[in-house]
């Protein structure tokens, strides 16, 4: 089966760079993207095949959303709904490790060097960055985007649509609400209610 990326961006050439590391039997055909400047051009050696709605145009074709605004993923998973063969594979890096008891949704990116502790349930279409640590029986919901070097601790629980900034350490237990942004660097060590914002103290 084809596979497309949703998103001709940084993410989007990070996975075409290192594809291989996601064992995936699928054929890595191109991109597509809503941005007009980049209709008929190529990124990261693959040709963009048109705006995100070109994929209903395709039959049995598979798609990686590699977007880090919850908004943008959700509006995608929308606007594709009635597509009759449309897949949206789980992709693990070879050089992360997850324990094999976690329960994973669809449409997840995990990136090298991240861990996955037992018992842990990921919902769908979230990203978790390169060396990121979840700790064991926590959940992360829908539609999330952890950047690199995030600590989550055990027991967690994760609402849908975060935003967690690189190297923020979660402490055990915590629970964060629904649509949060957490700024780089952060320490997190009591719950938070939903849409917070937090910035790192300097």
């Amino acid at each position: 089966m084809n596979l497309i990326i949703a998103g001709a961006n940084k993410l989007g050439e990070y996975l075409v760079s290192n594809y291989s590391q996601f064992r995936l039997n699928h054929t890595l055909v191109g991109f597509v993207d809503d941005d007009p400047k980049l209709q008929g051009k190529t990124y990261a050696g693959l040709p963009v095949l048109g705006r995100i709605d070109a994929v209903m145009e395709i039959d049995k074709v598979a798609l990686v959303i590699a977007l880090t605004s919850p908004s943008q993923k959700i509006d995608i998973v929308r606007r594709l709904l009635y597509h009759p063969s449309l897949t949206f594979p789980n992709l693990f890096s070879s050089k992360a490790w997850v324990s094999r008891d976690c329960i994973f949704g669809r449409g997840n990116l995990i990136l090298e060097g991240s861990l996955i502790n037992f018992g842990t349930q990921i919902g769908n279409f979230n990203t978790l960055g390169e060396n990121c640590s979840i700790g064991h029986e926590s959940v992360i919901s829908d539609y999330s985007y952890l950047c690199e070097s995030v600590q989550v601790g055990g027991y967690s629980f994760l609402e849908d649509s975060e935003i967690i900034g690189k190297g923020v350490v979660i402490s055990q237990g915590v629970r964060i609400g629904r649509d949060t942004e957490i700024g780089e660097g952060s320490r997190v060590e009591t719950d938070l209610p939903n849409e917070s914002h937090v910035k790192n103290k300097p």
